[in-house]
Formats: C-alpha cells, sequence, structure tokens
C-alpha cells in the first residue's frame, strides 16, 4: 500500500484565511443561509452556523479550496450520514460545506475528563465499524500509508531519531501484512466526535484509504489536553489498547503499532507546519511501545 500521499489541511500561508469572512456571506446569499456565530473547533478555516430557508440547523464549513476539501466532501457524501454528520451542499471552488448541525453537540472529549475513559473509546470503535466500508469506485482518495513519508524525510533535530526508526520499523511490518483496504476517517479523536442525539457521530473527515486499524492510530493520541498529562497514562493506553482490539477484531501489537506510528506522524506534522515541536504527542506515544512487540 504505497500511494500518493493524502493532501491534508495545514496551517501554511494565511493570505487565504483573510476572505473566508466575506465568502461566507456570499455562500450564505447564494444558498439562502442565516447565518449565526462561529462555532469553536476550526483551527484551519471558517465554521459558523447557520439555518436553511425551512428552519433547518446547519452548519457551514469554509476552508482553503483543493483537494483536501474536496476529498473531506467525499468522505461525507459516502457515508450519507451514517456515523458522520450528512452533507447538505458542497462547492469546490469556494471550499464550502454546508453540513446537517449535529445537537446537543458536545465533544467525546467530555467523557475522558468525566472518568469516563472507557466509554469513549467504546464510542470511538462503534464508529470505526460504522465508518469503515469499501472504497467508492471511481473516489479521489489517495493510500493513508502515504502519511508515512514525512517520517522518512524528516531530519529535524527535535524529532528524536530513535522515534522515527522505530515508527518506521513498525510501519514497515505493518505494511508487509496490511488488511485489504477500506475508506478511512482519518483522522478520527475525541474533538471530531460529536454528541448527536443518545449517539455519537463523526466530523471532519481527511478521507483516505487504509488498512482499518490505521484509524485507531489517531484516538490513542488524544485528548491532546487531557492524556499527556495523566499518571495513569500507561495503563489508560494498555486499557485502550485491549478495547479496540476486542472490538475490531484487532491484534493488540498491531492496534499499539499504529497508534505509536501515527503518534510520531503527529509530530513530524507539527514540525512541518511551524505549530510546535511535537512534544505533546511523545508521552502518549511512548507509552505505546510496549505494546507493540
Amino acid at each position: 500500500m504505497n500511494g500518493a500521499e493524502p493532501r491534508r489541511s495545514a496551517p501554511g500561508p494565511q493570505e487565504w484565511r483573510a476572505a473566508l469572512a466575506a465568502r461566507a456571506v456570499e455562500v450564505a446569499r447564494d444558498w439562502g443561509l442565516a447565518l449565526g456565530p462561529a462555532l469553536p473547533g476550526s483551527t484551519q478555516g471558517l465554521v459558523r452556523a447557520a439555518t436553511l430557508a425551512d428552519g433547518t440547523a446547519a452548519v457551514l464549513k469554509l476552508e482553503k479550496p483543493g483537494q483536501g476539501v474536496e476529498v473531506q466532501a467525499a468522505a461525507l457524501a459516502a457515508w450519507g450520514g451514517e456515523g458522520a454528520a450528512r452533507l447538505l451542499r458542497f462547492d469546490a471552488a469556494r471550499g464550502a460545506l454546508l453540513l446537517e448541525r449535529l445537537a446537543p453537540g458536545t465533544p467525546l472529549a467530555t467523557l475522558c475528563e468525566d472518568g469516563r475513559d472507557d466509554d469513549a473509546t467504546e464510542a470511538l470503535a462503534g464508529l470505526m465499524r460504522r465508518l469503515h466500508r469499501p472504497v467508492p469506485p471511481g473516489a479521489l482518495f489517495a493510500d493513508a500509508h502515504g502519511w508515512i513519508r514525512p517520517i522518512e524525510a524528516c531530519r529535524d533535530p527535535r524529532l528524536d531519531p530513535r522515534l522515527r526508526d522505530c515508527a518506521l520499523a513498525l510501519y514497515r511490518d505493518l505494511n508487509a501484512s496490511a488488511r485489504p483496504p477500506v475508506l478511512l476517517h482519518g483522522d478520527l479523536h475525541h474533538l471530531n466526535v460529536l454528541a448527536d442525539g443518545t449517539g455519537w457521530r463523526a466530523i471532519d473527515p481527511f478521507g483516505a484509504t487504509g488498512e482499518p486499524a490505521f484509524d485507531a492510530g489517531t484516538l490513542l493520541t488524544n485528548p491532546v489536553a487531557w492524556l499527556p498529562f495523566r499518571r495513569d497514562l500507561a495503563a489508560i493506553q494498555a486499557r485502550r489498547v485491549a478495547l479496540l482490539a476486542e472490538r475490531l477484531g484487532e491484534d493488540r501489537a498491531r492496534v499499539a503499532g499504529w497508534g505509536f506510528v501515527v503518534g510520531v506522524l503527529k509530530t513530524v506534522w507539527d514540525l512541518e507546519d511551524g505549530t510546535g515541536d511535537g512534544r505533546q504527542w511523545r508521552a502518549a506515544t511512548e507509552a505505546l511501545a510496549p505494546m507493540t512487540r
């Protein structure tokens, strides 16, 4: 599985963001929307509450036009509201997505903060089973394994070469025995899952293809504002890996291996994007190392 590296939203140059407020007004006019306040959670674009002409509550999301947002729309369309927010409308040229608004919209991360990390892990495992499906024919999705290339190329001195080399060795083993590819969320974690009625649904997919266990990688290093500071971090990671392996029918070492690889990848992305030195990922990533053997 060695396809092209999937596109992802990254900070990069900021000039395009200056036009987002005006673009939101333009899109709202064209689509007959009443705009509400900006919503929290977006780091790459603009997200605003919106109401359709018939009173339906929605969310207008604006990102940089390009393949990244097109793939996101394609993933949401493929799921059709099953396990993820429903895509109502999309304009590729303006990077605009109109989504159903999930209510009450509470992030899954609140369960971790309330001492219910097992429940959060169960919810994420359930979403993976719902979201993973055969790749739609003719889709734009690239192979998530292409994201490994930045790890191979990274020589930033802030990345411990032992972590990089361990991640690459693990990846070679995982890739050699990879399961058949499915449609992946690609960024499935506790802030990208919101309460919808009595259940949970995902938002903000990267959209990629790859083996099912890949999606376990991101959640094993999140929530980043909570997990690294836990004194019982090692026990939490062991419990998460055990739950995920059981619910997904995977080997524990495979689940932990993807967690380690993706944890190092998150560090590399921080270094690439200039958003940090990746230290917030290290403790949770290193706690997984004993479970990869």
